[in-house]
């Protein structure tokens, strides 16, 4: 009885509305009455079909609601969702085939509407999307059109117009999934989750607002006795957003659909100045089955900020073999130079393990990064919060580098001429203390001591810090002198890997200021790996929260690397052009721009295709206690 009676409300409900009898329960009620009249009709048989003579736009909206209500306010009317009719075939009339391998390309035919629509989460609200059947005239399979396979193939000009990226129930809007694709501090899908829950309140408060603001003249006239009594019903219920796992796996579905695009543009990035350095940061935050496999996250990054490799290993030295042999087999195939030098934290002299890593760039100069050596002498202090410990850093970087002195006097003038603007007449000391350290590594190139005069220095500062010389005032020396000792004596051999390589530009010119009415020029040093260890802040804050699990460490470590490459590009070539990370778009606009206007409008050179180089670092030992995703990138390898 149940059973019947409930059919036969839904057979009195489609016949009210004119819209097919699975759209009914999907769609909200105030939905339903407009979009019935907007794009349906009856057909003779007395089913709902399409009226084709008004189909003339991809979205259509509900009615806007009247500025001052004549009659009782319509719910439709407040509380409508938008609904996009996605309809290629029958709208552009363009050719589709049939995406099936087997089937030989055979076009493929309209076959009716979809028959459910699905709900598409936006940033402040929710719309609805609908499709079309397409069928095939030769394996007689259909295909609904807002599939991938479908969509791939219109031009860029009509691929750009869907609007939402589709799970297996609901959408999400592109404005939400761009929300999540940028890496930084706090963006967690938890975080997304919320603003949208918000945002959709607030927006559902301000429509339920106006809408019974409407009603209130009519409830008043009601308590008159103006007119009969008014039942006016509940308020339409707002739209649940889904939780924030759902929204990770949206983020995910988007890096995969992206996933050709990011691999071409990391694997297409090359330097003449590479660095290494490791972390330990990020592979902590590795859950689940994955948990412990990783001890190191390893990256290589060029002289622009860069990073043209990362890698997750379980140990460091020899553990890095496939990276280093993956970058020099890229460099080979995309016929590109071997760098100049390359800095690293160890393994910098001797029959090192790197040293016979890299042994098919006889020409590349292997140098040890300065600001990890200052640390390793730094350990032969008692403590950093030393009153001292800041000016004894200070005259160790003093030991191992000088000014460039044109540079250097180009400074003083700009800095005596911007004085003497003041009224101030400076003497070269009064110089001195105005211009800060941020000046002169901005406008002053450095370069390195000789390595005998850097033993010098350094052995004449120690001494000057050791015992009672480096104590503070209750007589705490800054310097342990017997572990200073044994450190220093360890040291001295890696002073001639501090040495800047002959004949290799370290520094590049980034533009000029104008200073004292004196045009200065500004620099970027290329020198050492401490590029890398901000990175790595960065690279941390790529997995938001704590934990992530293999998939999605690896789809947030991918999407972070090509964007953060892209900042690096922009801020390296001084572009202020729009600011975009797809490479589709910026193509697709350069390529219409040349046919129509004659020039590019956008600064974009395509990467070179995938050359499967991180693929090939995937090496899993028998101990490997978990394999990821293979529709993901591999990034972590175990050596064995």
């Amino acid at each position: 009885m149940v059973a019947a009676a409930e059919q036969m409300e839904s057979e009195m409900t489609q016949r009210k509305v004119c819209l097919p009898a699975k759209w009914i329960p999907a769609l909200p009620v105030e939905d339903q009455q407009w979009i019935s009249k907007a794009l349906f009709k009856w057909s003779r048989n007395g089913q709902p079909e399409l009226n084709l003579l008004k189909l003339d736009k991809l979205w259509w909206h509900p009615p806007d609601p009247p500025l001052v209500p004549h009659g009782l306010p319509a719910t439709e009317r407040y509380f409508g969702h938008s609904l996009f009719l996605w309809m290629p075939r029958k709208l552009w009339r363009v050719r589709l085939v049939c995406p099936h391998p087997d089937c030989g390309k055979e076009e493929l035919t309209s076959a009716g509407l979809h028959q459910r629509v699905r709900q598409v989460v936006s940033m402040t609200t929710s719309y609805f999307i609908a499709a079309e059947y397409l069928a095939c005239k030769g394996c007689k399979r259909k295909v609904i059109s807002w599939s991938k396979d479908i969509v791939s193939q219109l031009d860029v000009g009509h691929q750009i117009q869907f609007p939402c990226l589709l799970t297996s129930k609901l959408g999400c809007d592109m404005g939400v999934v761009r929300q999540m694709r940028q890496r930084g501090l706090g963006n967690s899908s938890s975080q997304l989750q919320k603003q949208l829950e918000e945002q959709h309140a607030e927006t559902w408060l301000q429509k339920s607002i106006l809408f019974m603001s409407h009603q209130r003249g009519f409830a008043r006239a009601a308590s008159t006795g103006l007119v009969e009594p008014l039942n006016f019903g509940e308020l339409p219920t707002l739209l649940t957003v889904p939780k924030h796992r759902w929204l990770m796996q949206v983020y995910a579905q988007d890096v995969l659909s992206r996933l050709d695009e990011i691999k071409a543009s990391i694997t297409s990035t090359f330097g003449r100045v590479l660095k290494i350095d490791s972390t330990k940061k990020i592979v902590r935050k590795l859950a689940g089955h994955s948990r412990g496999t990783a001890a190191w996250a390893t990256n290589m990054g060029n002289e622009h900020g860069q990073i043209i490799m990362s890698v997750l290993t379980v140990s460091e030295g020899h553990g890095l073999g496939k990276m280093v042999e993956g970058v020099i087999k890229r460099y080979h195939d995309a016929g590109v130079s071997p760098p100049e030098v390359l800095y690293v934290d160890r393994d910098c002299c001797g029959s090192s393990h790197l040293h016979k890593m890299i042994r098919a760039w006889q020409n590349t100069s292997i140098c040890l990064d300065i600001w990890h050596f200052m640390r390793r002498i730094a350990v032969g202090c008692t403590t950093d919060s030393h009153p001292l410990y800041a000016g004894f850093m200070n005259k160790l970087s003093h030991c191992i580098f000088m000014w460039d002195d044109c540079d250097l006097q180009a400074l003083k003038e700009a800095k005596r001429a911007e004085l003497e603007a003041k009224l101030l007449h400076p003497t070269d000391a009064d110089l001195l203390r105005n211009i800060s350290r941020a000046e002169m590594a901005r406008h002053c190139k450095r370069t390195t001591r000789s390595s005998s005069e850097m033993e010098t220095l350094i052995s004449e500062l120690i001494e000057a810090y050791s015992g009672h010389k480096g104590g503070n005032s209750l007589g705490v020396p800054l310097i342990n002198s017997e572990r200073m000792a044994e450190i220093w004596k360890a040291q001295k051999k890696h002073l001639s890997c501090l040495q800047d390589p002959p004949g290799v530009l370290l520094y590049m010119e980034t533009g000029t200021i104008k200073k004292g009415g004196h045009i200065l020029k500004t620099y970027r040093c290329a020198r050492g790996s401490t590029s890398l260890e901000s990175f790595h802040l960065h690279m941390n804050r790529f997995i938001p929260g704590t934990l992530a699990s293999d998939t999605f460490f690896q789809a947030y470590l991918l999407d972070g690397l090509a964007r953060w490459n892209e900042d690096r590009s922009m801020s390296a070539e001084g572009r202020s052009e729009p600011h975009s990370y797809s490479g589709l778009l910026r193509h697709a606009a350069n390529q219409l721009s040349q046919e129509v206007l004659g020039k590019s409008c956008v600064n974009y050179t395509g990467p070179q295709a995938y050359t499967g180089v991180l693929a090939e670092l995937m090496h899993q030992s028998e101990e490997t206690e978990f394999s990821f995703d293979q529709a993901l990138i591999r990034l972590i390898f175990h050596a064995s």
